[in-house]
């Protein structure tokens, strides 16, 4: 399910108790050139810690490469749910899921 709502984007778990595992038929090279370089550069540390997931905030001219992301990791990991807002000057990405992928989730976004 996805709800565009102003400036809010949820993109629910497709799969939500599919296995923990990346389609990389999706996250080709050619689909991730360049996303891992324009989400670093446009992080705002720290990442947060969330009971079930991470909240990782972003410059907001890091907006279409979290956009992009959102997008590549809702079709590869459908597993997970995906949020993304903007608000004062900032976007906030948040990306959760089932007890049993918190640990991968925490993993994706550990060394940022």
């Amino acid at each position: 399910m996805r709800r565009y709502g102003g400036e809010t984007i949820e993109l629910h778990a497709v799969t939500p108790d599919g296995d923990i595992a990346c389609d990389t038929t999706i996250a080709t090279p050619d689909a991730r050139s360049g996303l891992a370089e324009a989400l670093e550069r446009g992080i705002v540390r720290p990442v947060r810690k969330l009971e079930n997931g991470v909240e990782v905030t972003f410059r907001a001219d890091a907006r279409q490469a979290v956009l992009r992301y959102v997008e590549l990791e809702s079709q590869c990991c459908s597993f997970l749910d995906l949020a993304v807002r903007t608000s004062d000057g900032v976007v906030v990405l948040t990306v959760t899921g089932r007890p049993d992928a918190r640990d991968w989730i925490y993993n994706i976004f550990e060394q940022a």
